[in-house]
């Protein structure tokens, strides 16, 4: 994932290897293991190769995971059994080795068990290879239901393919638009903007956002000129409700990051994601983004770097086939330009 979103979460006791994956260090001059003899760590669950769906939301920062329970044969007396998932460290384990672990990131996963004695010293260790994976949902209800996003199907509306409106905060994090004292209590949108906002909080969470000010979602209306559905640029993604635009970000200190008063646009010939910054909150906001269009939670972003009409506002949306964050002056981003 991100650097600020962990590839593994420890709850109570984690780890995995394969059976028969075990291993031993030796110290000729220290047999001091608490009295128990040797030490030696071997993992019979989950066995090498497993595959692990994230089909589990982890409840600090709301990201997908998957859930693996974990069986490891400790002989000898360790001090302490540590796990990490590559080189990511992820705490303590029960030394009795049972337990069970939170793997964020998709993909082959290395997971990693280190027996220490009462010293600190690694005694034993033992590794496995897991895969986590998506999940297989039927369709983007699934994806709402998975996330256990409260939503209603709403009626239809021009443009709209598949409208919802979902109730309260999305994946823990409140919306308000701009200007309004309250935050919504509802909010109208295609499924897909939904699970895409599920999918961005916990990124936001991870950097201590608790709430985000937006200027909308749905506005049935052309690119540029004329009236739908003959729209000589196209439609907007706003007229399917699969685009919003966000003011800002207020954090868990109540510090408010504006991007019509924070972000400073960058020089024409930099490209957005690499360019400089100027201030903390300048650089807040173009990490949060670039790390949300990195991770491909949206297809396009429009920043204030691209026109005066984005001074005020990130414009993301779902458009399909395309994949940038674009600038309209000298340097054009272009497709998977940051």
């Amino acid at each position: 994932m991100s650097a600020h979103l962990c590839r593994g979460i420890a709850l109570s006791v984690v780890v995995a290897c394969g059976v028969g994956c075990s291993g031993e260090i030796d110290d000729p001059a220290d047999d001091d293991d608490g009295g128990g003899g040797a030490v030696t760590l071997a993992f019979t669950t989950p066995t090498a190769g497993t595959s692990f769906a994230r089909d589990t939301v982890e409840p600090s920062l709301g990201a997908r995971a998957a859930t693996i329970d974990v069986e490891l044969a400790v002989t000898g007396a360790p001090a302490s059994i540590e796990l990490s998932a590559g080189d990511v460290a992820l705490g303590a384990i029960d030394v009795a080795g049972r337990g069970q672990a939170l793997l964020v990131d998709p993909g082959a996963t290395t997971l990693i068990a280190t027996a220490r004695d009462a010293a600190g010293a690694a005694v034993a260790t033992a590794s496995v290879d897991v895969m986590v994976v998506e999940p297989q949902v039927a369709d983007c209800h699934g994806w709402l239901d998975l996330y256990g996003a409260a939503y209603e199907i709403s009626a239809a509306r021009p443009g709209v393919a598949d409208p919802i409106t979902l109730t309260g905060a999305i994946n823990g994090l409140p919306y308000r638009y701009l200007g309004n004292a309250a935050v919504r209590p509802t909010f109208f949108m295609d499924c897909s903007l939904a699970r895409s906002l599920l999918e961005a909080a916990p990124y936001l969470r991870a950097r201590g956002v608790v709430e985000v000010t937006d200027i909308g979602v749905y506005n049935y209306r052309c690119i540029g000129t004329g009236t739908p559905p003959n729209c000589p640029s196209g439609m907007s993604q706003h007229a399917y409700a699969k685009a919003i635009d966000i003011a800002g970000f207020t954090d868990v200190g109540g510090t408010f990051y504006s991007v019509n008063d924070d972000w400073v646009i960058d020089p024409a010939a930099e490209r957005t994601c690499d360019a400089g910054t100027t201030g903390d909150k300048d650089t807040f906001l173009h990490e949060a983004i670039c790390e949300l269009k990195d991770h491909a939670v949206w297809n396009i972003v429009l920043t204030p770097n691209y026109n005066a009409d984005h001074r005020n506002h990130f414009h993301v949306d779902l458009t399909a086939g395309s994949n940038f964050i674009r600038r309209r002056f000298a340097v054009d981003d272009g497709p998977d330009g940051h």
